[in-house]
């Protein structure tokens, strides 16, 4: 049996920063760019001053129908952490071993608020006190987290916080839950035209997780956010763009210039095989014997759980494609035969 992977080719590379924020509310950005060296571009919403996760959702559904080869990186966990004897949830959630069950379990707890919020879901008693949400850290709250998370800390030098952290102003838990009803609705909606990278099989379009932190460090050799359009353009110039030409009134927000660097970098990247075929991906242990490869990736460093595109190019490996805590099993990737 072959352990090829046709190396995905796009014409199309989006960003977004993403918010889990309810209300009015100004953190989602985007921005996308070509195969080449153009600059990337800033994509405003059309009639309105901010982006909402609704008009994000309608935007990436007729950006699909287009027709292209989207690369689509999406700034937020796509996935809890899936714990070995737990399964997802604290194992509270049985029968749900694969993302995509996640996702339609989250979506039928949540579906009744606008936005794609999620105040329901967290709100729920059967989930409710896995969730730290305000005051002094709970007695018996556990802090979760995947191997994504920490393979992030130890590439920047950063503290990822878990998704079941929700407060202050860095917690990334409500945006990852709006998020993942965003991508169930995509996938619903348009699953012949994208794949949710690694775990499907990329045959146009793709969407992946990001993390604009690895695409700083990559690009400007820090992890500090990029104050300043000359500050962006010089980490651009280090990662083959031409200059973002800043023609707005008011300067570059942390957010634009996360979605602008990611772009960037996500097309950087994207023509590197070895970010598709990481060693682990392409051994005969993952092809033929599955269950053995998830045992294996277990005892990793970084474990089976995908850190996505965004730290494949820093690593150089599996660091950055794990594969969610043995939810997402090696031999869901659906590998090629001749």
């Amino acid at each position: 049996m072959s352990t090829d992977f046709d190396i995905p080719q796009f014409d199309t590379f989006i960003a977004m920063d993403w918010s889990g924020a309810t209300g009015r509310y100004n953190g989602i950005a985007v921005a996308i760019c070509k195969t080449g060296r153009s600059a990337p571009q800033l994509v405003e919403p059309r009639g309105a001053r901010f982006w909402t996760r609704e008009a994000i959702a309608a935007w990436l559904e007729n950006q699909l129908d287009r027709g292209g080869r989207n690369l689509v990186g999406l700034d937020f966990a796509f996935g809890f952490p899936f714990e070995t004897k737990l399964g997802y949830l604290g194992g509270r959630a049985p029968g749900v071993d694969r993302i995509f069950t996640l996702w339609s379990l989250i979506e039928s707890q949540s579906c009744d608020d606008p936005d794609f919020g999620c105040s329901r879901f967290i709100s729920n008693p059967e989930y409710e006190d896995l969730f730290w949400k305000s005051g002094t850290r709970p007695a018996n709250w556990i802090e979760r987290k995947r191997r994504t998370e920490y393979a992030c800390a130890e590439k920047t030098g950063t503290r990822p916080d878990t998704l079941y952290k929700l407060l202050h102003s860095k917690q990334v838990g409500k945006a990852s839950i709006t998020g993942m009803r965003v991508l169930h609705q995509a996938r619903s909606r348009k699953s012949d035209r994208v794949a949710i990278w690694p775990f499907e099989t990329v045959r146009r379009s793709a969407i992946v997780e990001i993390y604009p932190t690895m695409f700083r460090k990559m690009a400007s050799g820090s992890i500090a956010k990029l104050k300043s359009a000359a500050e962006l353009n010089e980490a651009l110039a280090k990662i083959g763009s031409r200059p973002f030409a800043n023609g707005g009134p008011k300067p570059l927000s942390d957010h634009q210039t996360d979605a602008l660097i990611s772009a960037a970098g996500l097309r950087s990247m994207a023509r590197n095989p070895g970010v598709w075929t990481h060693r682990e991906l392409r051994s005969r242990t993952v092809v033929e014997r599955p269950a053995e490869a998830r045992t294996i990736a277990a005892e990793s460093p970084f474990g089976p759980e995908p850190m996505m595109v965004a730290v494949a190019i820093e690593s150089g490996n599996i660091d950055a494609v794990s594969l969610h805590s043995g939810a997402h099993r090696f031999d869901e990737i659906r590998l090629r035969s001749p």
